[in-house]
């Protein structure tokens, strides 16, 4: 399962070796200060989640799996979905995707960190 990995002030998405395939891009990177907002959702199937068209050589099953770049108008978010399984959306302010959306691994104890992150340092 996709994990974020937080190191300082740098964050990473830790791809296991079917992920890195499945997506056919190195795993994202940023820091704490690009981060607008963090969202939990149960469901991640919806449409006011995943928005735009899969960027070609992306993985995508409906409902199954969707691994790799979805593509909007101005902007592209880093999806690695399975299953209906609750994920996180983590929005960024600038970089080269505007979000990372991804299926929880069964804790939210990085991503409450960089809430956590956020919280202390507002203006940053």
């Amino acid at each position: 399962m996709a994990k974020l990995v937080i190191e300082g002030q740098d964050l990473r998405l830790k791809l296991n070796p079917l992920e890195l395939a499945g997506t056919f891009w190195p795993p994202p990177k940023a820091t704490i200060n690009q981060v607008v907002s963090v969202e939990f959702y149960d469901q991640p199937w919806i449409p006011e989640l995943l928005q735009g068209f899969r960027a070609p050589g992306t993985t995508g099953i409906p409902f199954v799996v969707m691994m790799g770049v979805m593509r909007r108008l101005k902007t592209k978010d880093f999806v690695v979905i399975k299953r209906r399984k609750p994920a996180v959306s983590i929005t960024f302010s600038g970089g080269p995707f505007q979000r990372w959306i991804y299926t929880l691994d069964g804790t939210r104890h990085a991503e409450e960190e960089l809430l956590a992150a956020i919280a202390r340092n507002p203006s940053e």
